[in-house]
């Protein structure tokens, strides 16, 4: 529509009827119309509280052509123009709801009335196509009308921002055959169960949700434990065992997969929520969807420009599309298809990566691989690691935050090296643990026990490194040769003998088992040994506080441990209840020595203030100081003040703290400042809503202090 053309058309005035008609209309606003040429139609709002002031002026006025629509605002001489819709605008409403509570009913009752039956047929006519015949409402036309142009002024504002990422879509590929068939038979192959219903004490019916076989099984020569993990006996694949009884109704197993595609410039790195669904039937329901897209280019030095999209919903329209990523869809942490890695980046600084190896031998691991672009460029030797077959160390290093995965020399801690001239370096071990390493594919934690032993002079085994860590964790204290009184060897031999049948805890329950959206689930065994394993630490924590000989293998290493864990922490806890009674006791004889002190100081003080009306009171500074009463005068004091004294009641009856109060001698009931003494000296003197001490109550409070450490000094004296 035209502006400058509508804006030049006069601006009518209010007839002296529609005035005096003003005196006793209803509602807000009188409403006229007029067609100013064919398909163009203009209304005239007149407000009914200025009509009654005498002025005759519109407040607006719309004009609506077939497709369109916009409001003047006729209140100021400048032009101004309104594109908001009648119900969105704060000037006008067209209808007021009323409530009938006797009836519990409810009308909606016009605010706009046309000031002639031509006027309405005018407005009518012109929206006739917008109308229907059950429509009792004037304005309900209308408000379709602008409902209709709002909806086309969004679409062509959104469709700005929605084309060109439609224009960037249509240039992606679909995503071929081999990744949907990879992220379900190598992602998600943590995600296979053995679901097993006892027949018997010596057999039980077993359903593999890999291979749908169903077979009985002889529990003699086949463990089945629930949440254990196993073989299935018919495919041969690692699964983990569960209980049909003590399974959920539902178990949902969830991965995000990434696809690298090839173009021509850079890449496209695009991420896929993968899901699988096992039900207590054995059956099992995969999903696939694509979540975010990410295209990568590279400039000239090397630094990457991306643009990312996610698909999600667009601005709450209710259309699911890809938009602007704005980090809604997680994406960071991901499995990697290897196949076409060499062929996606191989004009790109990542070729020489060596990252569809990690991820072809890390095919279920959430690793965050987009950090592999600023990594390797900051650590080439990124590459080493990988090719050497130190995958853990190698995914370690692109999860890690900022260089956390890196020595920090100055405090020495234990871990990679980044400076360091060789693998040997990085690793800060020797050739023969370099290949322990190797051997056991060691994450962070190994690398850190292996440090500290060969820190500390101990060859420590690869059979050894990897049971020790996995019944102990990172545990570098025990690693240590003078904090043990075994070998490694023996240690852990003990440990899965007694935490073969170990308790595994409150939280045991098959739910806690029932989820691997992140990371794979541990097997319930190994729990159990790290349960055992941490109860015998606490066990030989407490030996050495009872005074134990813990070279004698008697207590080093008991027999039914579990019996003599408790029979010993009751023991340990009495020891502690002894010492916590003794500590009181001891705490109670110092509070009574102090109060003793006390009294005296303030007994010899009172002598020397003689003709006071309260005995209780010493003057001194135009201020006197006075003993509290009782408990209540102490709380009374701190809502009077607005302080926190009242508080200190407890603190005050068990002698742990003594209060005084300050007052002006005029005023001896009125409270002014109360101050805190303990330990020789005050501790705060606090007035209203803990305000300073003024000059003259610091002069007071310090000649206060003095005076009592004086009359210490003299009972000390007169006790020697």
């Amino acid at each position: 529509m035209e502006k400058r053309k509508l804006s030049q058309i006069p601006r009518e005035e209010a007839t002296d009827e529609m005035v005096r008609f003003s005196e006793r209309a209803a509602g807000t606003h009188i409403v006229t119309s007029r067609e100013i040429e064919k398909d163009l139609l203009m209304l005239t709002f007149y407000a009914i509280k200025d009509l009654k002031k005498g002025e005759r002026g519109a407040q607006l006025r719309t004009f609506f052509s077939k497709n369109d629509y916009i409001t003047q605002d006729l209140t100021t001489e400048k032009i101004k123009w309104l594109t908001a819709a009648y119900d969105r605008m704060d000037c006008i409403s067209l209808y007021e709801h009323h409530w009938d509570y006797s009836k519990h009913t409810g009308s909606w009752i016009p605010n706009m009335f046309f000031w002639t039956d031509a006027d309405i047929d005018c407005m009518r006519n012109f929206f006739k196509e917008w109308s229907t015949e059950k429509e009792v409402r004037d304005w309900t036309a209308v408000e379709r009308f602008q409902d209709m142009v709002r909806k086309r002024r969004l679409d062509a504002r959104h469709a700005k921002e929605t084309n060109p990422i439609d224009a960037v879509m249509e240039t992606v590929k679909e995503i071929p055959d081999g990744f949907k068939k990879w992220v379900f038979e190598k992602a998600m192959s943590f995600s296979r169960y053995l679901i097993y219903s006892p027949r018997s004490k010596k057999e039980a019916l077993a359903r593999c949700t890999h291979c749908n076989g169903i077979t009985l099984i002889d529990r003699n020569k086949v463990r089945l434990r629930n949440n254990e993990k196993g073989t299935c006996p018919l495919c041969g694949s690692p699964v983990t065992i569960k209980a049909h009884g003590r399974m959920p109704v539902h178990m949902w197993d969830k991965r995000v997969v990434s696809f690298i595609e090839p173009r021509d410039e850079g890449f496209l790195w695009r991420y896929f929520d993968a899901s699988r669904e096992v039900k207590q039937d054995g059956k099992t329901e995969d999903r696939l969807y694509e979540i975010v897209r990410t295209f990568y280019k590279f400039a000239p030095n090397g630094t990457p420009c991306t643009s990312s999209y996610e698909y999600r919903e667009y601005k709450q329209t209710g259309i699911v599309r890809w938009c602007t990523d704005e980090g809604f869809r997680s994406s960071s942490y991901c499995t990697l298809y290897p196949e076409n890695l060499p062929e996606a980046w191989k004009d790109t600084p990542m070729k020489y990566s060596a990252l569809e190896i990690l991820s072809a031998n890390k095919p279920t691991e959430q690793i965050h691989y987009a950090k592999a672009i600023r990594r390797y460029k900051d650590f080439p030797q990124l590459e080493w690691l990988i090719k050497m077959g130190l995958y853990n160390l190698a995914a370690y290093v692109l999860n890690e935050h900022g260089d956390g995965a890196f020595e920090n020399r100055r405090i020495g801690v234990r871990g990679l090296r980044k400076n360091g001239k060789n693998v040997f370096d990085i690793l800060g071990l020797t050739k023969e643990n370099t290949r322990i390493m190797q051997s056991l594919d060691g994450n962070i934690d190994e690398l850190r026990l292996l440090q500290e032993a060969q820190g500390s002079g101990y060859n420590l085994k690869a059979d050894d490194l990897k049971r020790f860590y996995k019944i102990f964790g990172c545990n570098t204290t025990l690693i240590r040769k003078e904090n043990r009184r075994s070998t490694i060897h023996k240690i852990c031999r003990y440990i899965e003998r007694e935490g073969a049948e170990y308790r595994v805890g409150e939280n045991s329950h098959c739910w806690r088992y029932s989820y691997m959206q992140h990371r794979e689930r541990p097997d319930i065994r190994e729990e159990r040994l790290q349960n055992c394993a941490r109860d015998w630490l606490d066990y030989l924590g407490w030996c050495k506080a009872l005074k134990y000989d813990l070279n004698n293998m008697f207590f080093y290493f008991p027999k039914n441990f579990k019996k003599v864990h408790d029979r010993t922490a009751a023991e340990y806890q009495a020891l502690q209840d002894k010492k916590a009674a003794e500590a009181k006791r001891r705490e109670e004889q110092r509070i009574k020595r102090e109060s003793e002190v006390m009294k005296k100081l303030l007994a010899e003080m009172l002598k020397e203030n003689t003709g006071i009306e309260n005995a209780f009171q010493i003057k001194g500074k135009g201020l006197i100081l006075r003993v509290p009463r009782d408990a209540q005068e102490i709380k009374n004091e701190g809502a009077a003040l607005h302080h926190c004294v009242g508080t200190y009641v407890d603190r005050v009856a068990k002698g742990l703290t003594h209060i005084f109060f300050i007052r002006k001698e005029k005023e001896p009931d009125t409270p002014y400042f109360t101050m805190e003494y303990n330990h020789g000296r005050v501790i705060q003197c606090r007035g209203s809503h803990n305000c300073g001490m003024p000059p003259a109550v610091k002069a007071f409070v310090n000649a206060f202090e003095q005076k009592m450490k004086d009359q210490a000094a003299k009972i000390e004296r007169k006790c020697g």
